[in-house]
């Protein structure tokens, strides 16, 4: 049975001002913390992002983040125990979409991908066996998704503003989830989390 991917309002909003910080006109990245729930709900819990960059990140820039990222899990989970990297979200530069409305047709950009790919791969050889490939997502935002919820009254809006991809056959995270699988959690664990700001 496929896991249930449950994204938090905290996660949702930071990327949401993140990008609307730069004005969608770079792309955006970040870091991903959640955390896998039993196997009798099999859901993949996001719960807090860490914004990363506005623009198309360097191996340095990348590196640096997931140290600090690790550092502050580490104390994070001394005390509460169970968050840990779950994958990557990015917002395309394109505002293309919010004007025509085009929501199947966004895709990734490439970098998020071979980051996420990368970062899969690091977390499945990781000797604690605490992750595995199918605890990994790509957050995309979406642009008209986004726009729609600004739009509409927010009690309306069901979808998260972001669309999930898992891993396909080729080992890239083009493979867009169902959204029957993909829902909006309206309480949030913990104190808020990493504060993130570059």
């Amino acid at each position: 049975m496929a896991k249930s991917i449950i994204v938090s309002i905290t996660a949702q909003t930071k990327m949401a001002l993140h990008a609307a910080k730069h004005g969608f006109s770079n792309p955006i990245h970040g870091i991903v913390l959640g955390k896998s729930t039993s196997s009798a709900t099999n859901n993949l819990e996001v719960v807090d992002v860490v914004p990363v960059c506005h623009e198309v990140p360097t191996k340095p820039i990348v590196d640096m983040a997931l140290r600090l990222t690790d550092a502050y899990l580490e104390q994070q989970n001394s005390e509460e125990g169970g968050m840990k990297i779950i994958g990557w979200y990015t917002a395309n530069a394109n505002t293309s979409t919010i004007e025509n409305n085009d929501d199947d047709g966004e895709l990734p950009n490439s970098s998020a991908c071979r980051i996420a790919s990368s970062m899969a791969e690091n977390n499945a050889s990781d000797n604690d066996g605490s992750t595995t490939n199918e605890d990994f997502v790509l957050l995309l935002l979406s642009t008209s998704r986004l726009a729609k919820c600004v739009k509409e009254n927010v009690e309306d809006v069901v979808l998260p503003i972001c669309k999930v991809f898992e891993k396909d056959k080729s080992r890239a995270f083009t493979l867009k989830v169902d959204d029957g699988r993909v829902a909006t959690s309206a309480g949030d664990s913990g104190d808020g989390g990493m504060a993130g700001g570059e």
